[in-house]
């Protein structure tokens, strides 16, 4: 997503670039934000007492935004309000829905936080998306890490013939069709599955290869990719935003587990706030309205704000510990 802010006048202008950009979105916009972009509306026409609705056409509208709604699964983002400002002829106080895809360019209006501009911002810096293939003997298990959480893509099992260990190679290379299209692999699991892909692949396709790393896992499956994402050493890993998350996360529950410099809780994170005491906070995205106040002072005291997103595990755990906490700089 690509931002520039005006100050003075509070208003952002934001390229929407890519689906993911419309997740991000959607955690930032609030109720009563101006919000103007170009978008279909139908034009009613009069013909002596009738009204009748003419054909959707093209318009630049400003609307007061009363409801966001995203669906991860079709990557679409709709804007619900009333129209404040267009053409003559539009209706202002009418409702009107502006549909948010890849190309757009919207105007939004508001009271912009740091933290939520800071976070569009970096929704814009480009970073490899990680394909991570986990294997064993039976089968592969593949997904795609993106800023917005794990998406699995699948499987491929192994079909058992007399000579299974002596010849593998079809299935290698149905696995090779698969990523060949991406640009940064991890193949990780158990056992030397891994290595003995990584080899056939190096044989038979070496400039896939050199796009290729293993990593060691427990098992294959949905539990060893989310395995390899909690390897914070891999250098690759550490490139997506989601893993960076996980870390942050990860090391709170650590802190917990041993009664060190954390806190947790509205109440408990409100008064370390209060004191100077709190050195980063944490929030889940799924939170920030209701820990709106928390964020504002936050802010003003220039404490380091982590938007933690709901929609991976490590996420997830921390939204049902209650959303938000933060480390300390002393104990109280």
């Amino acid at each position: 997503m690509h931002v520039s802010y005006i100050k003075k006048e509070k208003k952002a202008r934001l390229k929407v670039e890519t689906p993911e950009d419309l997740w991000h979105l959607s955690k930032v916009l609030e109720k009563g934000d101006l919000i103007t972009a170009k978008t279909l509306r139908k034009k009613t026409i009069r013909r002596g007492k009738e009204i009748v609705e003419g054909k959707r056409e093209a318009m630049t509208l400003q609307i007061e935004l009363e409801k966001t709604e995203y669906r991860k699964e079709t990557h679409s983002l709709k804007l619900l309000g009333k129209i404040t400002l267009g053409p003559e002829d539009v209706k202002l106080g009418s409702h009107h829905s502006i549909y948010v895809e890849p190309g757009l360019l919207l105007i939004v209006q508001k009271d912009w936080k740091n933290y939520q501009l800071d976070k569009l911002r970096k929704a814009g810096v480009k970073k490899t998306l990680v394909f991570v293939c986990t294997i064993d003997r039976d089968g592969a298990d593949f997904a795609i890490l993106k800023d917005n959480g794990i998406e699995f893509h699948g499987k491929k099992s192994f079909k058992k013939r007399s000579r299974e260990e002596e010849k593998r190679d079809e299935f290698y290379n149905e696995i090779i069709s698969i990523m060949k299209d991406q640009k940064t692999i991890i193949i990780a699991g158990p056992g030397f599955e891994k290595e003995n892909l990584y080899k056939y692949i190096k044989e038979k396709e070496p400039e896939l290869a050199k796009r290729c790393f293993t990593e060691n896992a427990s098992e294959r499956g949905r539990s060893g990719i989310r395995e390899v994402l909690r390897k914070s050493g891999n250098k690759i890993l550490k490139e997506s935003r989601i893993a960076e998350e996980t870390i942050l996360v990860d090391n709170f529950f650590k802190e917990l587990e041993k009664e060190g410099l954390i806190v947790y809780g509205k109440k408990e994170t409100e008064k370390a706030l209060e004191m100077g005491a709190l050195k980063e906070l944490l929030v889940s995205d799924d939170k920030i309205n209701e820990f709106e106040n928390i964020l504002n002072k936050a802010e003003k005291m220039q404490t380091k704000i982590h938007i933690i997103s709901a929609e991976h595990d490590t996420g997830e755990q921390f939204l049902g510990f209650g959303g938000i906490g933060g480390f300390l700089r002393f104990k109280l």
